[in-house]
């Protein structure tokens, strides 16, 4: 995983906490302009930062990891360590940002492949490495059981007798696992889809004129925002923001939403292949070209919430 945490690590001379601190108060802010997330979803990591038990400067020393009731967790406490910057042996809270929204918006099989690497540093794994891994995860497991399970594991992936799988092995033997299943261990939020909604429906943009200018017995003449928003086609601007928030997620969803059917959506991946942001993009394209008039704001707003992407329907809301 050390590969995909340098994704993350921002050198202690360019950190953010070069030019604030918890004390001060554009903390949280500043951290949201260095990480590219929301005010709502930084105050919430800070909430979970202090709790893993950071010190007053904002940081999660090593010695703080190891005293602490997850140092037991040895998944947890390995994690943690790669998140730390170069030999100052501690985690910022600038990194913990960058590295939990990689995980929030990186996909299934990037995932994957960061779990191979975390495994065995980027190394081919083998029967005793596994047996090894998982003894320090179920130590009250030691012995058979665990040589079972392992027997099991490579039985499903080693497809060659190799008797070591390497990251593209490890990549197709854990996608045999039901994809609802894999969503619900991998599928990672800061905000729930909860929370994103309610926010959502609280940004001034969704109630009406009317509302915002007064109490209910102000004269009601002005057209109400959503009603202009219900007729407003999607500009391609918008089309190209919401693409580059979704393409990787579960986009298919929102096409289907939109009236695709699975053999449309092939149709546009195969002219398309490898990029798949490009696909979205031209899946809305097309949608726009389909239904005209009726290819509004409100329409695809509307599908994205339902699909849980409320960081993509937030987008809409400045059109």
């Amino acid at each position: 995983m050390g590969q995909y945490a340098s994704i993350f690590i921002t050198p202690a001379n360019k950190a953010v906490s070069k030019n604030t601190h918890p004390r001060k108060p554009n903390w949280i802010t500043a951290h949201a302009i260095a990480s590219e997330l929301s005010i709502a979803e930084v105050e919430r990591l800070w909430v979970r930062f202090q709790q893993l038990g950071c010190n007053p400067d904002g940081e999660l020393t090593d010695s703080t990891i190891m005293k602490a009731d997850y140092s037991q967790d040895v998944f947890m406490k390995n994690i943690l360590k790669k998140y730390m910057e170069g030999n100052t042996k501690k985690v910022t809270f600038e990194n913990f940002l960058r590295a939990l929204k990689w995980v929030e918006q990186s996909t299934i099989d990037e995932k994957i492949r960061a779990m191979y690497h975390f495994l065995g540093n980027g190394q081919p794994l083998t029967p005793d490495l596994m047996v090894k891994i998982l003894e320090r995860v179920y130590p009250q497991d030691k012995g058979e059981p665990i040589k079972k399970i392992v027997e099991i594991l490579f039985q499903v992936m080693d497809t060659d007798g190799k008797k070591a799988l390497d990251e593209e092995k490890f990549l197709r033997g854990v996608r045999k696992i039901p994809p609802q299943v894999l969503d619900q261990y991998l599928t990672f939020q800061i905000l729930p889809d909860e929370m994103k909604e309610r926010l959502h429906k609280n940004l001034q943009e969704f109630r009406s004129e009317s509302q915002i200018a007064g109490p209910s017995n102000a004269p009601q003449n002005r057209t109400p925002m959503n009603a202009r928003r219900a007729k407003q086609v999607v500009p391609d601007q918008a089309c190209r923001e919401v693409s580059e928030k979704i393409f990787k997620k579960d986009w298919l969803r929102v096409a289907n939403k939109l009236g695709f059917f699975t053999q449309d959506v092939q149709e546009i991946q195969s002219a398309y292949p490898n990029n798949a942001q490009h696909q979205v993009y031209q899946m809305l394209k097309q949608w726009k070209e389909r239904d005209g008039d009726e290819a509004t704001l409100e329409v695809l707003e509307k599908a994205l919430a339902d699909c849980g992407m409320h960081d993509a329907a937030i987008i809409l809301t400045s059109y």
